[in-house]
Parts: structure tokens; C-alpha cells; sequence
């Protein structure tokens, strides 16, 4: 049973990545919290399995990964409460496999962490990223990946999986496989059929195979990669003068607030977003409702009254 603990961790994240398509970069992070958990388990107890773990295990656990009632609002913030929703997850594979009966990080009373509200770009910021972008064939490859990012809140992963198939450009659609490999059509606006237009003009010119079906393409002619699409983005970023990381997801989380602040129900989003469940969603009702406040203290008489 000695490598109970590996064939266990190994077995989950074969089904994060395979199964629940999760990007590279989730995988990597739960594989670092697990494994810490199963380093911790060995020094502490005598287990040589997950599915031993119990609340007094579950307890040792949550001690190594910081989780004190009297540190929970410092890690508000903090990849801490990731761990535990990583363990969690895990958990919860293990049950679904039956070889557990119940979930032991919901039998501990863990703190409750904060949800951080997600930063968001303005749209004129968005539109600064766009202009900025080179008329050569990178720029317009770069424009035609943030249009799809910011005008139909593609995940990254699913941006740079499309294939030329997925594409629908006289009806402005986009046919995306997300987690858990479900299928969507998001649309795009005419702003990104342009950009989208263009650059495939030009997509030739990156010289691919002709096997190659991938829509966006980096300097050597095959698929680009998530990392470099970040990179670019920052890249731009910079050259904009904007202040603060700015990411693909948060071009996502951008043009979800922007949905719900044009009018759209917040079911809509969730089907736009490929969100499974309306929880994940409802976050960015309180992004648009910071807004209004901030919005009202600037604005509003009463707002400056003296009592």
C-alpha cells in the first residue's frame, strides 16, 4: 500500500486533465497542494492511504495549509483556500470512484475564506489593448485573440485549442469545448469578425502544416500556447501604460461585467461563460454592484452632504 498515496494523486489528476479538462495550469497547482497533504500525512500518521483520512487526519492536514480560525482573515486572499478546494475536489473524486463514503474536509468546521472579487478592465482600457496591436501578422493575430477574450469571454485554454472548424464567421459564432469537455456556441460581435477576418488572411503566412487546424499560431507555424498568449497580453499591457497584471482571464472576467452592466440576465452569462453552475456566475453581480457604488459616490449630491 506504499504507493497508495502516489497511484491516488496520479489517478485524480488523470481525470482533472482528461476528464474535466482543466488547463495545465489547475492540474499543476492541485498536484502541489496533494502532494504536500501526502507529505504531511506520512510524517504525522501512520496512513498510507487518502481514503484513510478522517477528521482527526483531516485536522493535521488543515495545520500544515494554515487553515486557523484565528488566520482566516488573512488568508482572505491567499492560494490557501485554493489548497483546501483542491483537497476537496479530490476528495470528491475518491467518493465518486466509491472508495470513500464521505468527503473529510466537509466533516472539519475549515474557516470561510473571502471569494476576492475578480479585477476587471474597463472598456476603454480593453480597447487601448486592441489598438495597440501591430498591423504586421502578429498584431493580428493578437487582435483576434482579444477580441474572442473580451467579446465572447472565451476561457484561454479554449482559445487557443479552436481549430479552423469551430469557426463561424458569417454568423459570428464560435463553437468551444470547455471543462468537463461540454460543448457551447459563443458569439462574437462584428468588431471581432473583423479582427478574426483579417488575420486569417494572413494565418498563411505563419506557414503551418497543412495539417494543422489550429486557428491561432505562433512564429514557428503550429498551435500557440496559453503561455504565450499571456505573455503577449502583458506585453501590450505595458505598452499601454495600464497599471495592474492584466491576464486573459481578466479580459473574461471583463466581458462578463460588461454583460450584466448592458442589461443581460445573469442566466445568460452563465450559458455565455460555459459556467455549470449559476454560484460561479453570481460573483460578478457584485463586481457590477461595486460599480454602481462607486459610481453613486461620485455622482450623487447626498453622496457629498455633510450630516
Amino acid at each position: 500500500m506504499e504507493q497508495a498515496f502516489a497511484a491516488q494523486i496520479a489517478a485524480f489528476l488523470n481525470y482533472a486533465s482528461a476528464e474535466r479538462r482543466f488547463s495545465a495550469h489547475t492540474v499543476d497547482s492541485y498536484e502541489r497542494a496533494l502532494h504536500k497533504a501526502e507529505k504531511c500525512l506520512k510524517r504525522e500518521t501512520s496512513l498510507t492511504s487518502f481514503t484513510e483520512v478522517d477528521e482527526d487526519a483531516m485536522r493535521i492536514i488543515l495545520r500544515e495549509f494554515n487553515f486557523t480560525l484565528q488566520d482566516a482573515e488573512r488568508m482572505a486572499a491567499s492560494s490557501t483556500a485554493h489548497d483546501l478546494y483542491a483537497l476537496s475536489s479530490f476528495f470528491k473524486f475518491l467518493i465518486k470512484e466509491g472508495v470513500m463514503e464521505s468527503n473529510p474536509v466537509e466533516a472539519v468546521a475549515a474557516p470561510k475564506v473571502k471569494r476576492p472579487l475578480p479585477r476587471v478592465l474597463s472598456n476603454d482600457e480593453a480597447q487601448l489593448l486592441i489598438s495597440a496591436c501591430s498591423t504586421d501578422k502578429f498584431g493580428l493575430r493578437d487582435r483576434a485573440a482579444i477580441e474572442l477574450l473580451y467579446g465572447a469571454g472565451l476561457r484561454v485554454g479554449e482559445l487557443t485549442a479552436l481549430d479552423l472548424n469551430q469557426l463561424d464567421l458569417p454568423l459570428k459564432e464560435v463553437r468551444v469545448v470547455g471543462k468537463g469537455r461540454k460543448e457551447r456556441c459563443a458569439p462574437f460581435g462584428s468588431c471581432a469578425q473583423k479582427a478574426l477576418t483579417d488575420y486569417l488572411q494572413v494565418r498563411h503566412e505563419f506557414k503551418p502544416r497543412p495539417d494543422c487546424q489550429a486557428v491561432f499560431l505562433n512564429r514557428f507555424g503550429r498551435r500557440i500556447s496559453t503561455r504565450a498568449i499571456e505573455q503577449h497580453l502583458s506585453a501590450l499591457a505595458v505598452q499601454c501604460g495600464i497599471t495592474g497584471q492584466v491576464t486573459p482571464h481578466k479580459l473574461r472576467h471583463s466581458f462578463a461585467t460588461e454583460m450584466l452592466a448592458g442589461g443581460a440576465d445573469i442566466r445568460t452569462v452563465q450559458e455565455l461563460l460555459g459556467h455549470s453552475s449559476l454560484a460561479a456566475t453570481q460573483i460578478y453581480t457584485h463586481v457590477d454592484l461595486e460599480r454602481l457604488k462607486q459610481a453613486y459616490a461620485q455622482a450623487h449630491p447626498r453622496d457629498h452632504m455633510e450630516d
